[in-house]
């Protein structure tokens, strides 16, 4: 079975192994894996025989000399230049080329339109911008729709160009919109904002057959999780799941089947040593795995502070567990 197959499979709950993914590895893990011989001279994904997977290459944002706070209706042509679905670079020069691929792949495709978080669309880049944000937001409030609204037409017009093309085997949708302590903002204020933009894209999609529809976020979102999960998001990749203050047991104890998981493994256990590897896989991967649904990998890039014996034992570990899977 290929790992497409798989892929989807898991995510119906098939009594199937997931497909082997993983995080990212940085640049400065492969030189000093590779300074040690580790690798062989091969690609981690070659040495650890994990399953390909792809993103379609859209150039969804907006260039980083365009990123601003809009102050004033002025500022909103600027704006709105920015964001323009007809540039020449959204879409690679050899489009037709992989469209041609994708037909017969065997790998999962995934997409991922809503690519910054709603403050990135804002134009935040330091503390100052997000409290000019912040101030638009409750001095300004039309200014901050009029960006939603054409931010939402300029995703819908791109994704009218991809999806009769080819249908992607799972979306993505970016939001990192909090600390360790809560949301930047209340829950009504993003619903206010955020929430019709979001349940449109995520509808456009599913009207060409995505049927998976993962939040990529990161912090204490608690409160976030209701508005998500209306607007159709159906599962969850979290990034550092320690500062989110949630762990992927809880999720599907309180949501069950109507939520998807990816990800979620905690990357400091695997820098923490073998007995830490082992008490987290067993207790908290495990039966996940059994319950299905889920597509276990490190909840962070994998950097130069973790030492290759112990990613190789999380990734033997976790490959055990995932052998002859049943439920």
């Amino acid at each position: 079975m290929d790992s497409r197959t798989r892929l989807r499979d898991t995510f119906r709950f098939a009594a199937v192994a997931p497909p082997r993914y993983e995080a990212e590895f940085s640049d400065e893990v492969l030189r000093a894996w590779n300074a040690k011989g580790a690798l062989n001279g091969r690609a981690p994904e070659s040495f650890f025989e994990l399953d390909r997977r792809e993103t379609v290459p859209v150039e969804w944002r907006r260039k980083r000399e365009e990123k601003a706070v809009v102050h004033s209706e002025a500022d909103l042509p600027h704006f709105q230049r920015s964001y323009d679905p007809n540039r020449s670079d959204c879409l690679l020069a050899d489009w037709n080329t992989r469209i041609t691929q994708w037909r017969n792949r065997d790998h999962a495709l995934a997409i991922a339109p809503w690519n910054e978080g709603f403050f990135q669309v804002l134009g935040i880049s330091d503390g100052r911008t997000l409290t000019d944000a912040l101030t638009l937001l409750y001095e300004q409030p039309a200014i901050a729709q009029a960006q939603m609204d054409h931010y939402l037409a300029y995703l819908e017009t791109l994704l009218d160009r991809i999806l009769p093309e080819v249908t992607p085997d799972y979306a993505v949708y970016y939001e990192p919109i909090a600390s360790r302590h809560g949301p930047v903002i209340s829950p009504e204020t993003y619903r206010k904002f955020v929430f019709t933009s979001l349940q449109r894209v995520i509808a456009r999609l599913t009207n060409h057959g995505v049927r998976f529809h993962f939040i990529w976020t990161t912090g204490r979102i608690h409160d976030l999780i209701p508005t998500w999960l209306e607007a159709g998001i159906n599962g969850f990749v979290l990034h550092h799941t320690r500062l989110c203050g949630l762990n992927y047991t809880e999720l599907r104890r309180k949501f069950g089947q109507n939520l998807l998981l990816f990800g979620g493994v905690d990357w400091q256990t695997v820098m923490n040593g073998t007995q830490a590897i082992a008490k987290e896989l067993d207790s908290q991967v495990r039966p996940l795995l059994e319950q299905g649904g889920y597509v276990p990998h490190l909840d962070d890039t994998i950097r130069e502070y973790i030492p290759f014996e112990h990613y190789q034992y999380h990734r033997e570990h976790l490959d055990a567990l995932t052998r002859g899977l049943s439920r």
